[in-house]
C-alpha cells in the first residue's frame, strides 16, 4: 500500500514538473515571436539601436508608464508621449534589467535576476531615445 501510495506522489510531481516547463517553453515561444514581430514593424529606430540591441517592445519614457508596451510606436495611453524602443542591449549599456516579454514590461530592476511574473531571466534592456 505505501509502495503504491509513493508511485502515486511521484506521479503528480512529475506531472507538476513537466506542466511548469511547458508553460515556461510556451512563454519563451510567445517572447520570441513578439520580438520576430516587432523588428519587422521597426524602421525608424534602428539608427537608434547598435547593432547588438534587439527591439522587445515600445514604451513609455515615463517611469511611472512602465507598464505602457505595444508592438509598434504610437503614443501613451496615460500621458501622450512619443513610445520610444525598447532594447535588449549588452550590460555595459543596460540602463535596468527587465523582462523580454511586453506583457511584463513593468518587471524592471538594477541587476540580474528573475521575472516575478514568468520565471524568465531578466535581460540587461535600455530605451532607445
Amino acid at each position: 500500500m505505501k509502495n503504491i501510495a509513493l508511485i502515486v506522489i511521484l506521479g503528480l510531481i512529475s506531472f507538476a514538473c513537466n506542466k511548469s516547463d511547458t508553460h515556461a517553453e510556451k512563454e519563451q515561444g510567445q517572447m520570441h515571436e513578439e520580438m520576430a514581430d516587432m523588428q519587422s514593424h521597426d524602421s525608424g529606430s534602428m539608427g537608434m539601436m547598435g547593432e547588438d540591441e534587439r527591439l522587445v517592445y515600445y514604451t513609455c519614457p515615463m517611469p511611472a508608464h512602465k507598464a505602457v508596451h505595444q508592438k509598434e510606436p504610437g503614443k501613451c495611453e496615460q500621458c501622450g508621449m512619443e513610445l520610444v524602443p525598447a532594447v535588449i542591449t549588452t550590460a555595459d549599456k543596460a540602463d535596468y534589467y527587465g523582462c523580454p516579454m511586453a506583457s511584463h514590461s513593468q518587471i524592471r530592476h538594477e541587476g540580474p535576476g528573475k521575472c516575478e511574473d514568468c520565471g524568465m531571466k531578466l535581460m540587461p534592456m535600455r530605451l532607445a531615445r
